[in-house]
Formats: C-alpha cells, structure tokens, sequence
C-alpha cells in the first residue's frame, strides 16, 4: 500500500463499500470514537502554486525538525497542538496548506483544522524535504545568520 494509499484510508476515503449484515443481522453499532475530517491533499507542484499566490503554510513538525529548516513563511504549529487546540493566526476560509516530513502529520493537522470550521485547507502530500529538494524558498535559522 502506497503512503498516499494509507493517508486516504486515515482520512476515511475508501472505494470499498461496506457491505450490507447478512439477514437477520443488524449492523454493528456506531462507536464513539471520532472520525478525522477529510481534507484535500495537495501535490508538491500545485502547493507551491498555492505558495505563490499566498495561502498560509503550516509546518506541524517537531520543533528540533523545524529549527533545521522550514518553508519560507510558514508558520510552526507543531501538530499535537493543533489536535488539542486547533486554532491559527489566519480567518477560517483563508487558504492554509499544512505539512511534515511525509504527509501524515500534516493530514491529521489538516483532519483537525477542517473540524475546527477552517475552510480550505489542505495537506501536503509529500515533505519538507522534497519541498527543499524541488529547490522551492526554505529558511534554515541557523543556517541563514551571519557569523
């Protein structure tokens, strides 16, 4: 199974159907637990062209990951916070794209954002490192100051 075969599974988008109980079976109860929100999933060329035209960039990394460097711009909410408390500095229907190392983090902080009334979000579906690698704008703090 592909990374962004198990993403979608994650994020509750399957094309298998559930199939109906044999008869005189009734379906199996809901359970409490809550199911993430979908959300789009957005590959590297498209999100920078969202980049360019200013959607808000959300690394949700750890912060010893994001001190090594981070999408110019972006700002860092690292993705369990954003579960516990799923509230950034931008209105609700402006355009955030979030992301990690791989995509999962970044759709679980964009599953959190979308529940929280967010409107156009959207997950990275590969890295910061393929990001960087594409040679799209990165800061690196320690890296970017002058001795």
């Amino acid at each position: 199974m592909s990374i962004l075969q198990k993403l979608r599974a994650w994020l509750g988008f399957s094309e298998q159907r559930e199939a109906a109980p044999p008869p005189g079976h009734s379906a199996p109860q809901a359970t409490a637990e809550k199911r993430p929100t979908p959300v789009g999933v957005i590959a590297l060329e498209q999100a920078y062209a969202a980049y360019q035209d200013g959607a808000r960039f959300i690394d949700v990394r750890e912060p010893d990951e994001w001190a090594n460097g981070h999408i110019a711009g972006a700002v860092h909410h690292p993705v369990g916070g954003l579960e516990q408390q799923a509230e950034i500095t931008v209105t609700r229907d402006t355009p955030v794209v979030t992301y990690c190392a791989a995509g999962a983090r970044a759709a679980r902080a964009a599953s959190a954002l979308a529940a929280n009334g967010y409107t156009d979000v959207q997950a990275l579906q590969s890295g910061y490192a393929d990001w960087a690698a594409a040679g799209y704008p990165v800061e690196r703090p320690d890296h970017d100051a002058a001795p």
